[in-house]
């Protein structure tokens, strides 16, 4: 048998000389039908443009990931404790940074991918036919806006980080290059913008949704240079009220060792004038009628697109992308969901009063109902004790017609028994439905939750916003603030706070930097602003560096009530509410965390790299 499959192979490789002597041999550079070399690549417009769709992948889900940066700061804490406890421990090093590992919006690794991208980008740009047309114009601007938004990602989270703009090859003898200075990286950056802004000027017909637009390219460069001029990159500053700092080694890569801030501020003024000059956006639903109203506006507004969308990352279902999961990932667990990221006690606390009045446990009306008269964001952010919420799922819809959040504990009358007992919340870690998912802190996340999809089976396609038009607001005012321009910064300041049904702000000076800095806090809660806002006011010590706090509800039936099926209703109840301290986390704060550590394979690989201070 053997042998005649050696004559078989013979025969066709004898066969197969003959073949290829009297035949065309073209057959053979034949390239797959399924691949394209990096030579085609620059050929082909659809290629080209596939190549910076990937470089999109770079943002990721945006902040609509299953651990969000809300839970590294005082806004929100992860229930389920993987990949985030040391951030609020501050235990990271650079060895195990758990979350800044693995949250690939600011790691490491994964920035400079993408930032290679966009370099082999611009290394063969030049050699496409269609570089002069609107859509060559175009690409070049999208790309010029994600290196700027990575390099961005990566100066906000580390500091100063080696600037590369070109592509290394096997044929370099050194990849290893210095951090560049805090200065260099922001001007960098603004560089990008600018180059990005020039190119996608005038294009935004064209332009699909979810791409990069001027007003996008010009909103990153606002940001940045906020980020610039604020206290924790102006060295004298910082150092003056950090140990930390002002011991670092190199401290020109965490901010300006010198210059003038007012110059700085200046800038970023600015550069958020020039996204309002353009007139493309607005605030959304200016001015309401009522609470109410205002209230229903705020929640609508991060459901979709509205008149303040400037660069937002949109989700298809047909995808199955995790963004859209965010309902999922942040729903109450009586509806089957996993109550992921969970408002904090800190957080429901610093909403003011609906007279704008601060909250105060120690007031006795406040106290006996935390959750009557808020601000109007606050029912449209938060779902809290006895909040009315989308249908309960058939298999749990019996034990709660009332479609009510659930987070206490209630007395109810047992028949059987004949006596009074406690009963937990449906969305409690007590309670009888999928208990190990429950909230620790009492709350669950309302904003971007679509109460029309049932999370537990379907996606949303909700969007996520990278830029809206209230953050430029915020950079305006908080320029005009620093740069003693207080009438301007209260003026639009209030233009925020009349959309959300709130008063107007007339404080001055530090009270008014304080309002400031709260009333950013609420309006963009879960937006991924706050992580980096304390840090660069250097506010966390007394912030994110509060114990974590929660709400005990207590629900105790009125005399002569009995009541078999649980609802929230204060004639039938005694309500009590009493705030705790959780042991999840031990929060503390140190002032290592105003950056990110370098990885120690990263400073193993770069001799040249310096680490950050505290580590």
């Amino acid at each position: 048998m053997k042998q005649l499959l050696k004559r078989i192979y013979i025969s066709v490789g004898i066969a197969g000389l003959f073949t290829l002597g009297a035949c065309n041999t073209d057959f053979l550079n034949t390239k797959p039908l399924g691949e394209a070399t990096k030579d085609d690549v620059w050929q082909d417009q659809a290629l080209t443009e596939a190549f910076v769709n990937e470089i999109y992948n770079g943002l990721s889900s945006g902040g609509f990931l299953e651990t969000m940066l809300s839970s590294a700061t005082d806004e929100s804490m992860f229930t389920h404790n993987y990949g985030m406890k040391n951030m609020g421990e501050a235990t990271i090093s650079p060895t195990d940074a758990e979350y800044v590992n693995t949250r690939s919006t600011f790691q490491w690794g994964e920035m400079y991918k993408r930032i290679r991208a966009c370099n082999v980008f611009f290394q063969n740009i030049n050699k496409v036919p269609f570089e002069k047309t609107a859509t060559g114009e175009r690409l070049r601007g999208e790309v010029f806006f994600l290196r700027a938004y990575f390099y961005h990602q990566l100066v906000r989270a580390y500091g100063g980080v080696p600037l590369v703009d070109i592509v290394y090859s096997l044929d370099d003898k050194d990849y290893t290059i210095e951090r560049a200075s805090f200065a260099d990286c922001v001007e960098h950056i603004v560089k990008d913008c600018d180059s990005a802004a020039f190119y996608l000027r005038a294009k935004d017909a064209s332009i699909i949704k979810g791409r990069a637009t001027e007003g996008a390219a010009l909103s990153l460069k606002s940001r940045i240079l906020v980020y610039a001029a604020s206290d924790l990159h102006d060295i004298p500053t910082a150092s003056a009220k950090s140990t930390v700092i002002a011991a670092a080694p190199k401290p020109d890569v965490l901010g300006y060792t010198s210059g003038s801030r007012t110059e700085r501020w200046q800038r970023a003024k600015a550069a958020a004038k020039a996204v309002m000059d353009l007139g493309r956006y607005s605030l959304a639903y200016p001015t309401p009628a009522s609470p109410e109203e205002a209230s229903n506006n705020y929640q609508q507004m991060f459901l979709g697109d509205n008149t303040e969308s400037i660069f937002s990352r949109y989700f298809e279902n047909e995808k199955s992308e995790a963004g859209g999961q965010i309902g999922l990932y942040n729903g109450l667990n009586g509806y089957h969901n996993w109550s992921g990221n969970t408002p904090t006690q800190l957080l429901i606390d610093d909403y003011e009063m609906s007279d704008g009045t601060p909250f105060n446990w120690g007031d006795a009306s406040h106290k006996a109902n935390p959750y009557r008269n808020r601000d109007p964001r606050f029912y449209a952010s938060i779902l809290y004790d006895g909040a009315n919420w989308r249908q309960r799922p058939t298999d749990v819809a019996a034990k709660d017609p009332a479609n009510q959040a659930q987070t206490g504990v209630y007395q109810v009358w047992e028949p059987d028994q004949q006596r009074v007992i406690n009963s937990p919340g449906l969305d409690t870690r007590q309670g009888p439905i999928e208990n190990w998912n429950g909230s620790f802190t009492g709350y669950y996340m309302k904003k971007f939750v679509d109460p029309n999809v049932d999370a537990q089976y379907f996606r949303q396609e909700v969007p996520y916003p990278f830029f809206r038009y209230t953050e430029v607001l915020f950079n305006y005012a908080e320029a005009c603030m620093e740069l003693g321009q207080e009438d301007e910064a209260r003026q639009y300041l209030n233009m925020i706070r009349t959309r959300a049904g709130m008063p107007a702000i007339t404080a001055a000076g530090a009270a008014l930097k304080a309002r400031f800095q709260r009333e950013k806090e609420i309006e963009m809660v879960f937006e991924e602003q706050r992580f980096y806002d304390v840090r660069r006011w250097m506010i966390a010590p007394t912030t994110v560096g509060r114990a974590l706090r929660g709400i005990n509800v207590v629900g105790q039936l009125k005399p002569n009530v009995r009541v078999t099926l649980y609802q929230h209703d204060e004639n039938n109840y005694t309500y009590t509410y009493t705030p705790v301290t959780l042991v999840n986390e031990n929060r503390i704060w140190l002032d290592k965390m105003y950056f990110m550590p370098l990885h120690r394979d990263e400073m193993n690989r770069n001799n040249k790299l310096v680490q950050n201070p505290g580590y």
